[in-house]
């Protein structure tokens, strides 16, 4: 199947008197996977996934299938539960390394070569995960990845980063960057999507006469999701600069390690908000699963035969790029410097999310 759809973000910022005064942002093209698969039966939609989403693919996944549970009425048992929630939380973990580390140390030979072998273990612990494969096997997996990490200069959560260290210079890096570009620190106005918005996320996703997921709002709210909104709403961080958003990051990348190392016992999985489903009646379900990028919704509506009437997916990218969204927000304001302005700039958006397809335009505005 070849899905036709643009997969990119355009940035426009209006510049005045050396400040960004205004910021357009237009948002991608979204698959139209709803009527795609309306009429098919659901398991259709379920196998095409994978080739529908690169990036976060078992979260749509698990995403998917605890939408149907909850459409049919069903509730995965626990064993299968703690098992989801698992590979979200190692997919969440490989997406972080890859998103964090690939592009800033592609320059220093050692580094790269320490992080590919550490994606390497980290691919080899997800499929020993799925396989069930000896606990042997899997504890001296996990002891490689956690001396390359430690060679990196992932520390505690509380301390993230060791000095003298490849992230300890990528720190620094950071630092320089937005202390050129001159950035105000960003107040957390718009607040964080959290399991709390979920029942009225999916009500507005499953009602067939609201466009809810091309430009999601919540009472005229735009929040953040991500890792950033993550420790935020934990620790309650009021800044959000390039800087504060990569510390956020390696901070995360520590607490899932220790998930990790801790997460074999079905009591002690990860907390409940991971992944959740919710029956909406009849025939109707959805679920959200806190992915790498930030919290993923979907809900589904299936006919009496058990083929898909409605879909409808919501992903983090909707919530931190739109119009009126995060990353507006965190540009808005900004007083340009000079030669670094662009690489900073850079740096902001690519903070929310790395991953994310985009083009930057400087429009001059004559002051006034």
């Amino acid at each position: 199947m070849t899905l036709a759809f643009r997969n990119h973000i355009d940035v426009t910022l209006s510049v005045a008197a050396q400040m960004i005064v205004g910021v357009t942002i237009e948002p991608r093209s979204r698959p139209p996977l709803g009527r795609l698969f309306a009429g098919k039966p659901a398991e259709t939609l379920l196998a095409a996934l994978p080739r529908l989403f690169s990036l976060c693919a078992i979260a749509h996944q698990v995403a998917l299938l605890s939408a149907l549970e909850a459409a049919r009425g069903h509730q995965a048992p626990p064993l299968t539960r703690h098992r989801r929630i698992t590979a979200v939380i190692m997919e969440r973990f490989a997406e972080l390394l890859r998103g964090v580390l690939v592009s800033r140390l592609a320059c220093d030979r050692t580094a790269l070569a320490q992080l590919q072998f550490l994606l390497q273990a980290v691919a080899s612990l997800q499929v020993s995960a799925g396989a069930g494969n000896a606990r042997q096997s899997r504890s001296a997996t996990l002891s490689q990845i956690k001396m390359a990490l430690a060679a990196l200069g992932l520390g505690s959560v509380a301390e993230p980063v060791v000095r003298g260290t490849p992230l300890a210079s990528i720190m620094d890096a950071a630092r320089r960057a937005e202390a050129d570009g001159g950035w105000k620190q960003m107040p957390a106005e718009h607040g964080v999507l959290s399991a709390a918005d979920d029942d009225n996320v999916v009500a507005r996703l499953i009602d067939p006469q609201a466009a809810f997921a091309e430009a999601p709002e919540l009472a005229g709210r735009v929040p953040e999701t991500g890792v950033w909104a993550r420790q935020a709403s934990r620790h309650r961080h009021s800044s959000a600069g390039s800087v504060e958003r990569l510390l956020a990051k390696l901070a995360e990348l520590a607490e899932l390690l220790c998930w990790i190392e801790a997460g074999e016992a079905e009591d002690e999985a990860a907390d409940q908000d991971v992944v959740a489903s919710y029956a909406l009646g009849p025939g109707r379900g959805a679920a959200a699963v806190e992915c790498a990028r930030g919290r993923l919704h979907h809900a589904i509506e299936l006919d009496a035969e058990g083929r898909v009437r409605r879909f409808e997916f919501l992903a983090p990218t909707e919530w931190n790029f739109h119009p009126r969204g995060p990353v507006a927000g965190s540009l808005t304001g900004a007083r340009l410097c000079g030669s670094a302005d662009r690489a900073a700039i850079e740096a902001m958006i690519s903070s929310f999310d790395p991953c994310v397809g985009y083009s930057l335009a400087v429009r001059e505005m004559a002051d006034a």
